[in-house]
């Protein structure tokens, strides 16, 4: 796809159509995925995905379209799509073409070196990685999933104001699901790696973790009801932040879906909670010199010691407030709509080790898996009754293993109740964005067992 040259023509036909101002994004995913079972590769794809978004402004309004075909007569097509579009919206908000020059950060996103990795050794790794799981211990019985993926993903925006940015990157990821079973009950464990380094897919870390995860959980027993001090393990707390994210959009504020609306420059949070938004985090997936409407992003405090510094802002929300947007425009994907969404979002990191924190706490409960967080979490009013597993407390140290059990509270209470962080900033399974936190001691926290 020459996109330069496809441009040349969408603008001077566009021009020619009315619009008075307008914009391409662009995108294309190079993705392969392998998974094997039992020795034997059960899956594999290889798939491209590429298209391109129009919007501009005609007769005053804002039209959109896009389209996975690019030739003559799709291009056609794309303007009188976006023609139809903006003739049919009754909207009076204003909308708006970026045009502001800007120094963008030179971002490395691209692995040279990863790129030159061949199909074959990603097929003997994620094979040697199954292989290795399963006969890391007596009790593994099968390798419920093991998969690699890796993509290239291309992107950019071009619009009729002078702006031309693009952006490349690409990642490899991998993940192995051992099950044992003891007495006659299974018990499985994950581990999950995602890096833009192949040497960073680690085997023997992968089935160690992964198969640890899973012995750890034998015997588990649920706990009497009640509240408990609560610590929640990094990758637990960073999957909380990626459920509750959308209240820290301006959009979802303005739209009364956030009850953070009103209450920037306020304390929400302990003074010892940070959340950062970082665009610009090294080796990331997720970082960006510029947002989807083509703003320069830059490193931003959401919170910054319990206040809350900043909600996420694109242009259309930022021109509402009468505020300059912090670059955190987003589309899942060139077909979507423009939305909000951080890049890289974390809580700060504290200075004490993992366990410095649980012997902070003394007698509580260490929580390492959460699930339904779709269903059991209202992302407005914070609230979150959620299925849990992990270990108790005990004198300071992990103890016993706990299932079966149901942890409840509200998010922005939550922010409040942290009072203690440590110092193992660890990033979840990409959602869209990527989150990150450390381990959190949670003073208390309402626990359903038994």
């Amino acid at each position: 796809m020459d996109i330069k040259f496809i441009k040349e023509i969408i603008f001077e036909r566009a021009k020619d159509a009315g619009f008075s101002e307008f914009e391409i994004y662009y995108s294309k995913d190079d993705n392969l995925s392998i998974g094997v079972y039992k020795g034997d590769i059960d899956k594999y794809s290889v798939n491209t995905t590429m298209g391109i978004s129009f919007r501009g402004i005609y007769k005053g309004n804002m039209g959109y379209s896009y389209t996975e075909l690019i030739d003559e007569e799709a291009i056609d097509t794309l303007l009188e799509s976006a023609k139809q579009s903006a003739v049919s919206i009754d909207n009076n908000e204003e909308e708006i073409i970026y045009g502001e020059k800007q120094d963008y950060v030179k971002l490395n996103c691209y692995n040279e070196e990863l790129s030159k990795i061949s199909t074959k050794q990603k097929i003997d790794f994620i094979k040697d990685l199954e292989s290795k799981t399963l006969n890391f211990h007596e009790k593994v019985e099968t390798i419920a999933g093991c998969e690699l993926e890796s993509s290239t993903i291309e992107y950019g925006i071009m619009n009729s104001k002078g702006i031309e940015l693009d952006n490349k990157q690409n990642f490899i990821s991998a993940y192995v699901v051992p099950v044992i079973k003891e007495k006659d009950i299974k018990y499985d464990g994950f581990k999950f790696k995602i890096t833009q380094d192949f040497k960073e897919l680690d085997i023997k870390m992968l089935s160690k973790e992964s198969v640890g995860m899973a012995l750890d959980r034998v015997g588990g027993e649920t706990v009497n009801s009640g509240n408990y001090k609560i610590v929640l393990k990094n990758d637990v707390m960073a999957m909380m932040l990626s459920t509750f994210i959308g209240a820290f959009s301006a959009e979802n504020a303005e739209k009364g879906l956030s009850l953070l609306k009103g209450k920037e420059g306020r304390i929400i949070a302990n003074p010892i909670v940070s959340l950062v938004d970082d665009p610009h985090l090294e080796g990331s997936f997720a970082s960006t010199p510029f947002d989807a409407e083509a703003v320069a992003t830059y490193k931003k405090y959401m919170i910054k010691d319990g206040y809350l510094n900043t909600l996420l802002y694109n242009l259309k929300s930022a021109t509402k407030e009468g505020k300059k947007s912090t670059g955190n425009a987003y589309k899942s994907s060139f077909a979507s709509s423009i939305s909000i969404a951080p890049t890289n979002c974390y809580i700060e990191k504290g200075k004490s080790t993992f366990e410095d924190v649980l012997n902070y706490v003394g007698e509580g409960i260490l929580i390492t898996d959460i699930e339904g967080t779709h269903a059991g979490a209202n992302a407005i009013t914070g609230d979150f009754s959620l299925a849990a597993k992990g270990f108790s407390i005990k004198l300071g140290k992990r103890a016993d293993p706990i299932e079966q059990i149901t942890v409840a509270g509200n998010f922005f209470e939550l922010l409040k109740d942290i009072e203690y962080i440590g110092e193992d900033l660890e990033f979840t399974i990409p959602m869209g964005a990527n989150f990150g936190s450390p381990s959190v001691v949670i003073k208390s926290l309402s626990v359903a067992g038994k």
